[in-house]
């Protein structure tokens, strides 16, 4: 099935002044790179067009990919073969410290592999080949702590708390109670929820797959009260959560993550740092259903996740039974000097 692809010209152009510093990608895009840079980008999206990646991938793998070759090309390089190996392990490694995830080059030796058929091919293997390999790191995921929890059940609870806008209480009450991405809870339509059978069911932004999830009575309360008392009600506004500023228009992505950082300084929780964004009401729903005994197929399902190893993460984060996988030492002596 072919898509519609998001242009490719919206990539912003910025200054001249480039580094391999991680943050290359916000400084280059397919507009400065050369029309023979650009061939290897275009061709790409040709072959993408045709398969079912979604525009998200698409881009997300076009962006890198051109913000590589722009670092190419601001070393010297103005074709394909005038790459060196050096260069690209520059792009990867400062000389001190890996600065490019492998999920960033994976991104790359997608666009690359996409030119196979194409006169580009020959030197896009060679580049291909060239790339380092790189171990996928484990992420460590922060978790919402008891009394932070208390707190936040407290906030949303308070009926006579005036700082914290109805529309933000029903966002972070979907989010904490149903695990789901700020992407879909920013896309969520008035359609999604079915009252009568209490139920969300939506597509999935990041996916596309079909997800539906029970809605739970503090959950549907919120929403019911953000639509009563606060939400403009328009018949052209399908949006669930409106944009204050422009209502017809959905909800940027970060405008959620903001909606959570919001919400917990006002609860004066983590104003010392630690993560405050959307994803920590996710990894809280996810860390108390494996506390709850929860099958990990389960979750999965719940939180949407396409394959059941995505929950690895979450189950390394469960001290409660990581503990009872712990081994005795009491079988093997230890010198005095060991142990303080």
């Amino acid at each position: 099935m072919t898509r519609t692809i998001q242009g490719f010209d919206e990539f912003e152009h910025y200054p001249n002044k480039i580094s391999f510093g991680p943050t290359l990608y916000r400084k280059c895009g397919y507009t400065r790179i050369n029309d023979d840079f650009k061939a290897v980008v275009d061709n790409y999206k040709l072959a993408a067009s045709k398969t079912e990646k979604r525009p998200q991938t698409i881009h997300a793998e076009a962006l890198n990919c051109a913000a590589f070759l722009c670092a190419m090309q601001e070393q010297g390089a103005s074709k394909l073969f005038e790459i060196t190996e050096s260069q690209i392990l520059m792009f990867f490694h400062d000389g001190k410290r890996l600065i490019r995830s492998k999920s960033y080059r994976e991104n790359i030796k997608a666009v690359l592999k996409a030119n196979k058929g194409f006169e580009s091919w020959e030197e896009c293997n060679r580049i291909i080949r060239s790339l380092p390999e790189i171990k996928k790191r484990r992420q460590n995921f922060q978790f919402l702590e008891d009394n932070e929890i208390a707190k936040i059940k407290s906030g949303l609870e308070d009926d006579g708390s005036e700082k914290i806008s109805l529309r933000d209480k029903a966002i972070i009450s979907v989010a904490m109670y149903t695990g789901m991405r700020g992407s879909d809870i920013a896309r969520m339509c008035v359609s999604d929820i079915d009252w009568r059978k209490d139920q969300i069911t939506l597509t999935q932004s990041k996916t596309g797959a079909p997800l539906k999830l029970p809605l739970r009575a503090v959950v549907g309360n919120a929403i019911f009260d953000y639509i009563k008392h606060e939400r403009i009600n328009r018949e052209t506004i399908n949006n669930l959560f409106v944009n204050i500023h422009c209502p017809d228009k959905v909800l940027e992505i970060r405008s959620i993550g903001c909606v959570a950082a919001r919400f917990l300084a006002k609860l004066n929780i983590r104003t010392n740092g630690g993560e405050r964004g959307v994803r920590i009401f996710r990894h809280y729903i996810a860390s108390k259903l494996l506390e709850n005994g929860a099958q990990v197929r389960v979750i999965s399902d719940i939180l949407g996740h396409l394959s059941a190893e995505s929950i690895n993460p979450y189950i390394d984060a469960d001290l409660k039974r990581l503990r009872e996988c712990g081994l005795s030492i009491e079988m093997f002596p230890l010198g005095k000097e060991v142990l303080p």
